[in-house]
């Protein structure tokens, strides 16, 4: 079931206050977690569909001033840009007349050339901005990984996805959960094999606390050396929500610095 290192000089030096937070958001332990503070994740996106009314789509994460990291299961080959908004900004995706929230159209979509709709290898997509967003406290950019994160490391997961509860909330939800060795995670009686190197699988075995449906495309960070955080993971897919042994599934961003710089530096 879906859950639907050297960085270039660009990035580096353009956004170097990448992965800070204005506002600080409160951890305290979406399923399994709490309500973030607005604005204390201020990369996290989300992409509306225009067609369908604004409908909510998938969350993202802003990387620079024109561009979005999602999932590629979140749009499909032949739909075109002008089918989407990207809203950035926003808390309460119910409230229409969010004073922080601003919507940009998008100009172009660059799913990855060799994503397998049948593994969900290389789940991952670009999309580029009409124009630049305006940073402020509620708006900023997560930094690309400058290294892997290992097995033990606590990462946190948000999105307004599926909570598994009789109330669904419509504020941006938190959880932070720790990074599982891909060995672990693909023993027969969890993944058997399905985790990719391109993969990270992050949670508890005990379930409890996860990712789900409607957080797909969203952002996976991880703190660096430097103290800001970094978008390790895009929310992919998974087995259930916060099953035991069946924890989320992120596609694993560093994989993917090269494909990401070349496409940005091109278009």
């Amino acid at each position: 079931m879906l859950k639907f290192v050297v960085l270039c000089a660009l990035v580096a030096t353009v956004f170097a206050d990448c992965g800070v937070q204005v506002i600080s958001p409160y951890l305290s332990k979406i399923v399994g977690g709490s309500e973030a503070v607005p604005g204390s994740w201020p990369w996290q996106v989300w992409i509306q569909d225009k067609v369908w009314s604004d409908f909510f789509v998938c969350g993202g994460t802003l990387i620079s001033n024109q561009w979005v990291l999602t999932a590629a299961h979140c749009l499909h080959p032949s739909d075109t840009a002008d089918s989407y908004n990207v809203v950035v900004g926003s808390h309460d995706i119910s409230d229409s007349g969010e004073s922080t929230a601003s919507s940009y159209p998008l100009e172009q979509i660059f799913i990855h050339e060799d994503y397998n709709t049948i593994t969900l290898d290389n789940d991952i997509t670009l999309l580029k901005l009409s124009s630049p967003v305006s940073f402020s406290d509620y708006v900023n950019t997560a930094c690309l990984p400058t290294s892997d994160f290992p097995a033990g490391s606590n990462c946190v997961v948000t999105g307004w996805g599926n909570q598994e509860t009789a109330h669904r909330e419509f504020t941006l939800q938190q959880v932070d959960v720790p990074i599982i060795s891909n060995t672990q995670c693909n023993q027969p009686t969890w993944y058997d094999g399905h985790v990719t190197d391109n993969m990270i699988c992050a949670g508890y075995a005990s379930g409890g606390k996860d990712s789900c449906q409607g957080d797909s495309g969203g952002p996976f960070v991880c703190k660096g050396s430097s103290g800001a955080y970094e978008i390790a993971g895009v929310v992919s897919w998974g087995y259930g929500c916060a099953d035991a042994r069946n924890p989320g599934v992120y596609t694993k961003v560093s994989n993917y610095i090269s494909w990401i710089n070349n496409t940005i530096s091109n278009n």
